[in-house]
């Protein structure tokens, strides 16, 4: 990033009683946004490390899942590292038990696993296996997921792109609440939905038109959750979408939408994820060139 942007973001001052219609964003320090900038770009390097690892993801069934390189199991696992069966994934009422087969070195941790034992993560080589769930209740669903630390994608991995850094799209955000928080239901590319709970929109305006997205909430946290579609996803960005996490205010209060950081979510460099999907009402008809790039060597969930 130039010094002479980063003088132009701290020139970008607070414009609430200017006679303005719209506030410009409070201004920032130059050298405080360039270290936080930079441990954003080290943040979404980060993702994409762990998003391309990912070998594969497998729904668990009831019974047993059994897994190793050979093709007919239900989790099929590389050869250079698995047994043709290594164990399996037994699945009952609400509890998975790994079962090694005999002789597998499979690890918990620092230990050996030497008989079925009701734990979350195994490993074998460079491959670690986890199982975890999705969603609460009747629409819980469990997984398993695998990761290979030597995976062959990562000799050749091009680093994150981002479009330069432009003050311009760093712009002031009114939230606006609704009556109470709506339940929301958010689907996920794996085929599954999710209920979220959404307070209100985000408005704001570039060149002049307003733009509205909802924001995804929790009581929890001190950030809304965007994730958003706009033109730019058939060329020069992911496909599916990108993300932002504005800093939360009350109704009628105002935070900042920093485009510049933008990023992908893992699905953008993996197909093997469990990413949450936009609501249909969060598609921009504005370019937003601004944030995260397509990955030029990884793929994503289409």
């Amino acid at each position: 990033m130039s010094t002479n942007t980063l003088a132009l973001i701290l020139l970008v001052a607070a414009c609430t009683g200017c006679g303005r219609t719209w506030p410009e964003p409070p201004p920032v320090d130059p050298a405080k946004y360039q270290e936080d900038y930079r441990a954003w770009r080290e943040e979404s390097q980060e993702t994409l490390l762990f998003a391309v690892k990912i070998l594969g993801i497998w729904p668990l069934e009831s019974g047993d899942n059994a897994f190793g390189s050979d093709p007919s199991l239900s989790i099929v696992l590389p050869a250079r590292v698995f047994p043709a069966r290594a164990g399996s994934f037994h699945f009952a009422g609400n509890k998975v038990e790994v079962v090694p087969a005999p002789g597998v070195p499979l690890r918990h941790g620092d230990s050996l696993l030497k008989a079925p034992a009701e734990v979350e993560e195994v490993a074998l080589g460079s491959v670690t296996l986890q199982v975890f769930s999705m969603g609460e209740g009747p629409t819980e669903r469990r997984f398993v997921t695998a990761s290979d630390d030597r995976h062959p994608a990562l000799e050749h991995l091009a680093p994150i792109e981002t479009f330069p850094v432009d003050p311009r799209w760093r712009v002031a955000a009114r939230f606006d609440a609704y009556k109470a928080p709506r339940s929301v239901r958010i689907a996920d590319v794996r085929g599954g939905a999710t209920e979220m709970s959404a307070p209100g929109d985000l408005v704001f305006r570039v060149d002049g038109q307003e733009q509205r997205l909802m924001a995804i909430g929790s009581p929890e946290s001190n950030e809304f959750f965007v994730m958003f579609k706009d033109p730019t996803n058939q060329s020069t960005t992911y496909g599916g979408y990108r993300m932002l996490h504005p800093q939360v205010v009350g109704d009628g209060g105002w935070t900042v939408l920093d485009f510049n950081i933008a990023s992908n979510p893992p699905c953008a460099y993996s197909p093997y994820t469990t990413c949450p999907l936009p609501p249909p009402q969060n598609r921009l008809q504005v370019a937003i060139e601004a944030g995260e790039k397509r990955h030029p060597t990884a793929h994503g969930f289409q």
